[in-house]
């Protein structure tokens, strides 16, 4: 794997680097000041409560005695195109997620050891055809509708936490390149990654998943240095399960390589909890050329096979940072801003990639759980990618050129109804859709305005059942 340009990369590491020694004495409190936690109030605000089941039960803190703990949960979202778009219409996408966590210190007697075995089954429509957006999408569609396994790896911790190894069958998208506050949104644009993520590559994305391996060094609480390698395999996304099937590397086309570096605190120890990071990705798989032929000609008007391209990288630096509280005795609401970017090398679908937002977490006090989230996204595209588009469109009968990028506005309400159920309803206006993967585009297509309620129930937390905290 060639190593990532240090040109690129110097900057966003000096900036890490510059920017970390100052941060605490940017804020009333330290990074390592705790905040009072104050129960009562953030145990309130619910319009209902059967998470007393759990204890009163006593179900759950028996498997846990046992070292077996149950997660997962349901996920809807109903999205409908009301203006603008390729056309009105609307989809709904669930997904179901069942998650076993096995202790194998408790089990086995195997210190700092785990699995996690994971079974995701996915329904739905896909959305792009109404909004004209491909790369945005509800965060519950895809990649295929399947029963399949998400996760079922070894987890191993060495050195009192500062080694963490992960072993098996997974998927990248949780451990690189991925906010805390990123799945406070619904579609695509941030959950569970940034959009060019996934796009500039060939890993695999949950729920599918291939081989793989990560390894995370802890030289403090607060600091990480992560890399991965993961097997790349497109028959992860055309399988009808892989429940049974698919288990060795005979579908292999490359493999996709991660490496992050970042510094991240949390409730209690940091009053103001941030995540400053930058990072980067190789991927050695051969993917199709966006505009010519095996013969290098552009396959809109020559037709023939797109000719295969070998090698992509991009690079990319985030950051989320609570930047207000209302009241330093109550636990965790706050008003949050976030963003990032990045940068896809030169014939990666997306090339530029920016990111904002703002989350206010608890916006009223009797609410404490309830969030207000808000996030612009612009992405521009490759320029091959443009002109295969214009030719597509210009063939089709359109004049014009298609445009070079597309930009995204979610505003949602996050209102959290009882302990793990929430309903969340959105907006989500795109200005120039992109069209990726129409037989004709059409370059006078504007903008799309979506309108849509996310529903979602999370297993441990509305019965009450402790959860195994994981640590990566």
């Amino acid at each position: 794997m060639p190593p990532l340009r240090p040109s690129r990369a110097a900057p966003f590491a000096a900036a890490l680097l510059w920017l970390l020694p100052g941060l605490p004495a940017a804020f009333a409190q330290s990074a390592t000041a705790p905040a009072a936690a104050s129960d009562t109030a953030w145990q309130s605000g619910y319009l209902f409560d059967f998470s007393t089941f759990g204890s009163s039960s006593g179900v759950g803190q028996a498997m846990a005695n046992a070292g077996i703990y149950l997660n997962g949960g349901e996920t809807g979202i109903l999205a409908g195109n009301v203006s603008g778009g390729a056309k009105q219409g609307s989809v709904f996408d669930n997904d179901f997620e069942l998650e076993v966590d096995l202790d194998m210190a408790r089990i086995a007697g195997i210190p700092g050891a785990a699995m996690h075995i994971v079974v995701d089954d996915r329904v739905g429509g896909y959305y792009g055809g109404f909004s004209g957006s491909n790369t945005l999408t509800p965060q519950t569609f895809g990649p295929n509708e399947v029963l399949q396994f998400q996760e079922f790896d070894w987890d191993q911790s060495l050195f009192n936490d500062h080694v963490l190894l992960l072993i098996g069958r997974q998927s990248p998208v949780f451990d690189f390149n991925s906010l805390p506050v990123a799945c406070n949104f619904v579609f695509t644009n941030a959950c569970t990654n940034f959009t060019a993520f996934f796009v500039n590559d060939s890993a695999a994305i949950a729920p599918a998943s291939t081989w793989g391996a990560r390894i995370s060094i802890h030289p403090t609480s607060e600091t990480y240095l992560r890399a991965g390698i993961y097997e790349d395999d497109p028959y992860a996304y055309t399988q009808a399960s892989n429940l049974t099937n698919n288990w060795g590397f005979g579908h292999a086309s490359g493999s996709f390589v991660p490496v992050e570096l970042g510094y991240k605190t949390d409730f209690p120890t940091d009053s103001y909890p941030r995540v400053y990071a930058i990072g980067g990705f190789y991927d050695d798989s051969p993917y199709p050329d966006p505009l010519f032929n095996g013969a290098g000609l552009p396959l809109p008007i020559y037709g023939g096979t797109a000719r295969q391209d070998q090698g992509r990288e991009s690079l990319y630096a985030m950051f989320q940072q609570m930047i207000w509280r209302p009241d330093l005795s109550e636990t965790r609401r706050g008003l949050t801003v976030f963003g990032g970017t990045m940068f896809g090398s030169n014939q990666s679908e997306i090339r530029q990639y920016y990111q904002a937002g703002l989350s206010d977490q608890g916006p009223f006090a009797s609410h404490p759980h309830d969030s207000v989230n808000f996030l612009v996204m612009y992405q521009v595209f490759n320029q091959r990618l443009v002109e295969d588009q214009t030719l597509l469109a210009n063939l089709g009968g359109y004049p014009g050129r298609t445009n070079k990028g597309e930009t995204d506005f979610e505003l949602n309400y996050l209102w959290q109804v009882g302990a793990g159920v929430s309903i969340q309803p959105f907006v989500e206006y795109i200005i120039n859709p992109d069209q990726i993967g129409f037989a004709v585009p059409n370059p006078r297509l504007a903008n799309s305005t979506t309108l849509g309620m996310q529903f979602a129930i999370a297993l441990p937390d509305s019965l009450g059942l402790p959860v195994f905290v994981r640590k990566n």
